[in-house]
């Protein structure tokens, strides 16, 4: 008698847990490049690597097997226990879609977890407990519980309709060069809201409306940590507070055989933009043509600490800004890689990776 609609959804996932695959070296559109990264941890772990500026920031350091990198990824076992489940409550209200969700599951996103057994590069003892504050690590993926809602409606006097989601997450891990083991765990809140709309733009088109798309996707970290170290920041390298803001507008001509788009993102914190125009056009009942760009304008790659100057085996790491070289912390020299790219997000990094393509389909 409440509702107009309702129906409740329970989803049970009983396989076993597959990651994700973040791509190889050299795979193109790889968020973040990640894999390139992973791929040459895992490398210095296996085989030992030389890094350019380690410790103080200008001394090369050799470094053989098992000192530093990421050992092996830690999948969880395949129980009942470690099995993902769901559920999900949907119903419309006076005009009003909405939902109830809530969900427990592995996060698909890698942590890396400090603090493996590792071999100190200086004095070939190898702690079965691994050094505070060291680059060497397990990939491992945490188990997230998830609470969420959306609502969807229509506000006629406007001629719009609105989306409004929100979520919340408990147990999701991130880099974090402040604690020993590198990694800190935050509970995350994050939400939509997006508008639709469609109008007429007189001097595009008197016959035809364009829609018109706007989205403002925010995320806040509750238990956010960065602070000012002697060279620079430490801590967390994502944003405590960060929004993404997009915009679509769409139009029709030719009978709608004609459809030219452009659809912009902008990241708040990175200052970064893309821009993609695109142009799809049905010439006849057998040949498509269409044509997309994609180009990026802003502020690129930023530096962070990634705790280079951590100073894991004292006193021979230690640099000057260490109060006390037999002690590890982070003083906050950095780089680009891997940290920065939490700073520059995944519009940041991709400045120098503009695109064109061109499509021209014949259907038999």
């Amino acid at each position: 008698d409440t509702l107009e609609d309702a129906n409740l959804q329970l989803v049970w996932v009983v396989d076993k847990f597959r990651p994700s695959n973040i791509g190889q070296g050299g795979t193109p559109n790889a968020i973040l490049d990640a894999g390139s990264f992973f791929r040459g941890m895992n490398n210095c772990w296996e085989n030992g690597c030389t890094v350019a500026n380690f410790a103080g920031g200008g001394v090369a350091t050799d470094f053989g097997p098992g000192q530093i990198g990421i050992r092996k990824a830690v999948l969880p076992e395949h129980s009942l226990a470690n099995t993902q489940i769901g559920v999900k409550f949907e119903g419309v209200y006076q005009g009003v879609g909405f939902s109830l969700n809530a969900l427990t599951f592995r996060s698909q996103l890698p942590s890396l977890h400090g603090g493996i057994p590792a071999e100190n590069a200086f004095t070939g003892v190898t702690s079965p407990t691994g050094f505070d504050h060291l680059i060497a690590f397990d990939i491992r993926f945490p188990r997230v519980n998830l609470f969420g809602g959306s609502a969807d409606f229509y506000v006629d006097s406007i001629k719009s309709a609105f989306r409004i989601e929100a979520a919340y997450t408990q147990g999701e891990e991130f880099a974090n060069t402040i604690r020993p083991k590198l990694f800190s765990e935050s509970d995350v809140a994050r939400y939509v809201i997006g508008i639709d709309r469609n109008t007429f733009i007189p001097f595009l088109n008197e016959d035809r409306a364009y829609l018109l798309s706007f989205q403002l996707f925010g995320q806040h970290l509750l238990d956010h940590e960065r602070q000012q170290g002697p060279l620079g920041k430490i801590g967390i390298p994502d944003w405590k507070n960060n929004y993404i803001m997009t915009f679509l507008t769409k139009g029709w001509y030719l009978n709608d055989r004609l459809s030219p788009q452009v659809i912009f993102a902008h990241d708040v914190k990175a200052q970064a933009t893309t821009i993609a125009p695109s142009l799809d056009w049905l010439i006849s009942n057998n040949w498509r043509f269409t044509v997309t760009a994609n180009i990026k304008v802003g502020t690129g790659a930023r530096k962070f600490s990634d705790c280079r100057s951590c100073n894991p085996w004292g006193p021979f790491t230690a640099t000057p800004a260490h109060a006390d070289p037999t002690v590890s912390g982070d003083v906050g020299l950095g780089g680009f890689e891997p940290l920065g790219r939490f700073q520059a997000g995944p519009i940041g990094m991709a400045q120098k990776e503009d695109e064109i393509q061109v499509n021209l389909r014949y259907r038999f």
